[in-house]
């Protein structure tokens, strides 16, 4: 009697211990499929903002983001603020947030002359609305040649859309 008794308390923790590793295995798809809807291209436009009072400060303006698999980005921009030659490419890191959303961090080199004069750092927060198509809020930081000296700020707010075969 007691030996059914243990058949049946080990069968039930068996189930349960394999009913748990089905689960986790069953959500790590999931997550592997939320992190892959950010990467890749994406042309976005940008509108800078005053943080206080929220409004637009001059025109809005086209970036290039790319978001790799683990977590890499890069991206350009055609800001009127800059000419080409003065403000380099951006490169940061990116990760999953909670649902349908991340957050990343990306920074650039402005220089004058062949000096580097400032960094421009932007902290973003991405949201998926559709399969192909994201709105991001974002501050956008200033910082002296020593990367520590906060020079000016600014907000953003982006909308954009993947780049596809099928465009």
């Amino acid at each position: 009697m007691k030996a059914n008794y243990r058949k049946r308390f080990a069968l039930l923790l068996l189930t349960g211990f394999l009913g748990m590793v089905s689960a986790q295995a069953a959500s790590w798809p999931d997550d592997d499929w939320e992190s892959k809807k950010l990467e890749g291209s994406w042309v976005v436009q940008v509108t800078l903002r005053d943080c206080s009072l929220n409004t637009p400060l001059g025109t809005p303006f086209l970036s290039l983001l790319t978001f790799a698999r683990g977590g890499t980005l890069t991206e350009a921009t055609s800001s009127p603020m800059f000419f080409p030659a003065v403000r380099g490419p951006g490169h940061g890191v990116w990760d999953k947030g909670p649902r349908h959303t991340y957050k990343a961090v990306s920074t650039a080199f402005i220089t004058m002359n062949g000096a580097l004069t400032r960094t421009q750092t932007i902290a973003q927060t991405i949201e998926m609305e559709r399969d192909n198509t994201l709105k991001s809020t974002a501050t956008v930081k200033f910082f002296g040649p020593d990367g520590t000296t906060l020079l000016t700020s600014a907000c953003a707010v982006a909308t954009g859309k993947r780049i596809d075969l099928e465009d």
